[in-house]
């Protein structure tokens, strides 16, 4: 209910999954936790979806306070992976602020707002640590952890339906199983798409360092 971990009285107790499950962990054992708070290493994490999907209430810093962490700290270490980039592309409906950047509060304002956990519903988020700690004592964990289910449901069935629709396109209308397809993997492709893609990987070479206001 309301106020559930205000309630129990006492500090709040913190743990990073790494200390608290040395030894590795099963979803089951983060399920059991009341609540988790959010300190990201880059904009997209698995563990987010995973959680969200298991509908552990999450807590999360406001887009103003990641500003300022990433600004300050270099929160998202993971965020640009490369110590040189290429230019990103310039559209007619895009921006010319860097995603590269740790300086510049704007670009950092617009592409940190592109991180998923600002995009689901019943996030909590938090302006400072105080903040945090007062959210966490007064929210009703096990409403939020029943509008993160009614949620997760609610896109199940809309993404079932989104690829009945796909394969529809897909096989025209066909049974499964209906479609004869080459077992060699050249010759079904080429009966597929009319091409065989390429073995050899792209090239992974960057000619830019953003870091340093170069680009390629």
């Amino acid at each position: 209910g309301a106020g559930e971990l205000g309630r129990r009285g006492g500090p709040l107790s913190f743990a990073r999954t790494e200390d608290a499950y040395p030894r590795g962990f099963e979803y089951s054992d983060l399920a059991r936790h009341p609540a988790v708070v959010l300190l990201p290493y880059t904009k997209s994490v698995m563990s987010f979806f995973e959680l969200y999907r298991m509908n552990v209430p999450m807590f999360a810093p406001s887009l103003e306070l990641l500003v300022q962490w990433e600004r300050r700290h270099s929160l998202l270490k993971e965020r640009i992976y490369w110590t040189a980039a290429p230019r990103p592309l310039r559209l007619a409906n895009g921006t010319s602020l860097s995603p590269n950047t740790r300086d510049d509060p704007a670009a950092l304002r617009h592409w940190l707002a592109l991180c998923d956990f600002y995009h689901f519903p019943h996030i909590t988020y938090f302006d400072s640590w105080p903040d945090l700690l007062a959210k966490l004592r007064s929210a009703d964990l096990a409403a939020t952890s029943a509008a993160m289910r009614a949620a997760n449901r609610r896109l199940l069935d809309e993404l079932r339906q989104q690829w009945r629709r796909l394969f529809l396109r897909m096989f025209r209308g066909a049974p499964p199983g209906s479609r004869a397809v080459p077992s060699d993997y050249d010759a079904a492709m080429r009966a597929l798409y009319g091409q065989v893609p390429p073995s050899r990987e792209p090239s992974c070479r960057r000619e830019s360092r953003p870091e340093y206001g170069e680009w390629g």
